[in-house]
């Protein structure tokens, strides 16, 4: 088998491996990071479980002084939580007047580097040269293909990365983006190499597959630019539109592009996601509001009342519905058919009162 044969052989082995090691390890994270989560959630459930009750006589006559308590090496590991908690989330990076979490920049950065990491790792053939352009030119694409399903998810509402590591998908949401953004840099370095390596591209660049492929990558450089937060900021609806028309170009293109290389297995089930996520939304929407919708006797009883405060806020009265109940700090998006462009359009709304029954 002559030299160039196995070079071959190799790299389509690792093009099919690396993808999958890269989830792997994304999973081992996500998974820690979700013990860890839910392992802190049930520590505090026994605290207070096991915490004894104070009759209310004792709780009166107790004094509000406590005496200092002693030094403990079981109290540690929660000084090393807090700790970690106040780098990661209240120190943060400012540029300008945009400012990231360390707890953002430390994925950021990660996840980064593990992309390039597998994309040049093991790239030296077997004559001895050193990132050899037919072992990573490919692989890039692929591990970029393989991530749409994370990018997706991200993106949604109801996805399981959520579930697993109980983080909201408001502070998932600058993942999402940092996700998106890196796959396109992988595109680019795949692209790049492809042109670089087939001095007959433009005859190439008459197949279908092909234009489908550059297709996509326009589409997803145009989602990177128009998700900048200043643009976002400015001209949402422009954003919100354009990401929904571009994210189906891009998936669409990329089933298409990798289906000859068998790496459509890793765009379908961006579609799943996605279509699961809907279902769920509409699912809870109608649960939501059956009153709205005439389930029961009680139907027609969501009369809101707007009062326009300022330019830029608008205070709205409702009555709250006996099952809709909220956690402080939370936010609701609300959908107003009536004055709404589309009868689906929700806009998120701070909630200013307290749930009382959670008290009662």
């Amino acid at each position: 088998m002559s030299p160039h044969l196995a070079d071959i052989i190799i790299a389509i082995h690792r093009f099919v491996l690396y993808p999958e090691e890269t989830w792997f390890c994304l999973a081992t994270f996500l998974s820690a990071v979700g013990v860890f989560q839910w392992g802190s959630i049930l520590h505090l459930k026994l605290v207070q479980w096991h915490r004894p009750k104070k009759a209310p006589d004792e709780e009166s006559t107790s004094s509000p002084t406590r005496p200092p308590k002693r030094f403990s090496l079981a109290r540690l590991p929660l000084a090393a939580v807090n700790i970690y908690r106040v780098v990661a989330f209240r120190w943060t990076l400012e540029f300008g007047p945009y400012a990231i979490k360390m707890a953002e920049v430390f994925v950021t950065i990660a996840y980064v580097a593990l992309l390039l990491t597998w994309t040049f790792i093991n790239t030296t053939d077997l004559e001895g040269i050193k990132f050899d352009i037919n072992y990573w030119s490919n692989r890039a694409g692929m591990l970029a293909a393989s991530q749409f399903p994370l990018v997706t998810a991200l993106g949604t509402k109801n996805n399981i990365v959520s579930l697993v590591t109980g983080i909201t998908y408001e502070k998932l949401n600058y993942v999402h983006r940092v996700t998106a953004r890196s796959c396109f840099g992988l595109l680019l370095i795949h692209a790049g190499s492809e042109v670089h390596r087939n001095n007959h591209f433009q005859v190439f660049l008459q197949e279908t597959w092909l234009r489908l492929g550059v297709t996509a990558l326009v589409a997803l450089g145009i989602l990177c630019v128009v998700s900048l937060r200043v643009i976002r900021t400015e001209a949402y609806e422009l954003f919100f539109y354009t990401h929904f028309l571009a994210v189906l170009i891009v998936l669409s293109g990329a089933y298409f592009h990798t289906k000859a290389i068998h790496g459509s297995v890793w765009i379908w089930p961006s579609f799943v996601v996605w279509a699961l996520d809907r279902c769920i939304r509409l699912v809870r929407l109608v649960v939501s509001n059956h009153l709205y919708f005439g389930f029961t006797r009680r139907s027609g009883s969501l009369h809101a009342t707007t009062e326009l405060l300022c330019e830029d806020f608008v205070r709205v009265r409702l009555r709250r519905p006996p099952h809709f109940h909220w956690s402080p700090g939370q936010s609701a998006y609300l959908i107003m058919p009536s004055v709404s462009t589309l009868p689906f359009e929700a806009h998120p709304f701070s909630i200013s009162s307290i749930d009382s029954s959670l008290f009662h």
